[in-house]
């Protein structure tokens, strides 16, 4: 909460001396690329400091968000600042089920497409594990009985990563087999569209399969393909391969309880109980439940808290996850990312989306990474996201 922050402050000071350390000193931002990536000839970018006052950011970020339910973590160098404290609304408000809750840092909440950013770190550690390139076809991978349009067979994992391939959008499970066989293909869209995503989280599983097939083991192939359609068992094969490959290695807490689905430390919980999403932080107005979207695992719907999220945003910025040259190319060909925005150290990368009356936002300064999980939308920080970007850098000293 905004009090919680400034009241916790001299607390941060005194537990957190890892982050602090004795002198106080704050963190240094400048990325490595920063000749390349620093705008030309912006005089007030050169008036810029390279040094971040943590708590300055906070603070704003938390002011520009006075009017919706939110958690939001911030991430300097791999560590946490303000851990816990980041928030304000209510994730669930006293007239729901089991009553009133804080929203926070580390309040789960629906993530939308912010979830891309993690399909992509699980697709390309799956083609570098199998030596398979990013621009190789992704027909070969497709379940049992899909037979793929012409239009279909010339696409690549890095045309469906950088949703490159102006595939129809559908959301109905039964369809996504059509599009890709070429029966449905009315307004095809050149952008952004969880049908690639969605796609990608039913493909992955079947790399790993094909490929072990093609060393004599064919036993997860079988299972993958003995049922059509089976996208239940296209969903837990790929959250496997998410957990293996992006939440292990992030060392994310509670690694193996991360679901798409409605979770807590001790399992799935009924989704009545998770954070609501309003149309307003104040009022009445009923929340709507965590959506179930099974058959779009790969596009849209991871169950994180903010903290939780920008943990996986620091490894990967860290390498941990995928190695230098693949975070390069994700950043180059936004492959997990929306877009990128000229700021005043460098470039910065991020990934928003809005739907369910929540709104998600992940940037990536270089150094800092920071997460915005919102349950309300009364704020238009998702549609521009270069406010973010301001407050930023208007942070540095």
């Amino acid at each position: 909460m905004k009090t919680q922050l400034l009241k916790s402050v001299s607390a941060c000071l005194i537990v957190s001396t890892v982050l602090f350390s004795t002198s106080c000193k704050e963190d240094q931002i400048l990325q490595e690329s920063q000749v390349e990536q620093n705008i030309g000839d912006d005089s007030n970018a050169k008036l810029l400091g390279t040094k971040l006052d943590k708590f300055v950011f906070a603070q704003k970020i938390e002011d520009y968000l006075y009017n919706v339910g939110f958690g939001y973590s911030i991430y300097v160098e791999g560590e946490e600042i303000f851990k816990g404290n980041g928030g304000e609304g209510f994730a669930r408000k006293g007239f729901e089920v089991g009553g009133a809750k804080p929203h926070g840092a580390s309040v789960r909440q629906e993530t939308l497409a912010a979830t891309q950013f993690v399909t992509a770190l699980a697709v390309l550690k799956t083609l570098r594990k199998y030596n398979i390139s990013v621009k190789a076809k992704v027909w070969p991978y497709l379940p049992k009985g899909w037979v793929p349009s012409q239009k279909f067979k010339s696409l690549s994992f890095e045309q469906l990563l950088a949703h490159k391939t102006g595939l129809s959008n559908v959301f109905a499970p039964n369809k996504i087999k059509l599009v890709v066989e070429g029966t449905i293909d009315n307004a095809p869209l050149i952008g952004n569209a969880d049908i690639n995503y969605s796609l990608l989280g039913i493909i992955t599983p079947f790399v790993e399969a094909v490929e072990l097939s093609k060393k004599g083991n064919a036993t997860r192939l079988n299972l993958l393909n003995k049922v059509p359609m089976a996208f239940n068992t296209y969903a837990n094969a790929f959250g496997e391969i998410v957990l293996a490959n992006v939440f292990v290695p992030a060392g994310l807490p509670y690694a193996n309880r991360v679901s798409w689905s409605a979770w807590n430390e001790s399992g799935p919980i009924n989704a009545s109980l998770a954070t609501q999403g309003y149309p307003a932080l104040k009022g009445d107005a009923p929340g709507l439940d965590k959506a179930e979207v099974v058959a779009h695992a790969g596009a849209t719907g991871l169950y994180l808290s903010a903290s939780e999220f920008a943990k996986i945003q620091s490894a990967a910025s860290q390498f941990k996850i995928v190695s230098s040259d693949d975070l390069k190319l994700m950043k180059d060909s936004l492959l997990g990312f929306t877009g990128k925005i000229n700021g005043g150290v460098g470039t910065y990368y991020y990934k928003t989306d809005s739907g369910l009356n929540c709104e998600t936002m992940i940037m990536d300064f270089g150094k800092v990474q920071v997460c915005i999980l919102a349950n309300s939308t009364q704020n238009d920080f998702v549609q521009n996201p270069a406010a973010i970007a301001k407050l930023f850098d208007q942070s540095l000293h």
